[in-house]
């Protein structure tokens, strides 16, 4: 499924309440540019047999004091059961999510710091989503494109 065929499915997945529909067809946009940046139009995430994606906290590269907590977006089935992580854990599945889902879930995903999409089987080159940049994003597009709700008591 290419990025506006899960664009779509997003929008037409969302419940009908409370705007959300209009809400991910906004910042659709900002999904578009990013997903168009990255290699593969899903990616592989480690799960818990519950379903919770699998969480990693990672020395930050600039502040190694300062750690991150991160989930690695894998580019097939395979290199992500090799990850070191899921070896020898029955525990942990691998299972395909497409990317527009992974970047519009990310800003809600706390405390996640990062995304990080490994773009090949060897991991030597990632891409990184940062959650607060892009929470600023969805909601600057927000901010700009929606109407403002018309109070109840105007007259």
């Amino acid at each position: 499924m290419d990025i506006e065929q899960q664009l779509q499915a997003l929008i037409e997945g969302a419940p009908p309440e409370a705007d959300l529909r209009e809400a991910i067809a906004t910042v659709s946009p900002v999904i578009r540019t990013i997903a168009g940046q990255l290699k593969h139009s899903e990616y592989y995430i480690l799960q818990s047999a519950s379903r919770q994606w699998l969480q990693t906290t990672i020395a930050h590269k600039d502040r190694p004091a300062e750690p991150k907590r991160v989930i690695y977006a894998y580019p097939s089935l395979a290199a992500a059961a090799g990850d070191r992580l899921a070896k020898g854990n029955p525990d942990i599945m691998a299972l395909p999510v497409p990317t527009a889902r992974l970047l519009f879930q990310l800003p809600t995903i706390e405390p996640v710091d990062s995304l990080i999409f490994l773009e090949t089987e060897a991991r030597d080159q990632a891409i990184e989503v940062r959650r607060a940049d892009l929470k600023i994003l969805f909601q600057s597009q927000l901010t700009q494109q929606m109407k403002p709700p018309i109070p109840p008591n105007i007259a």
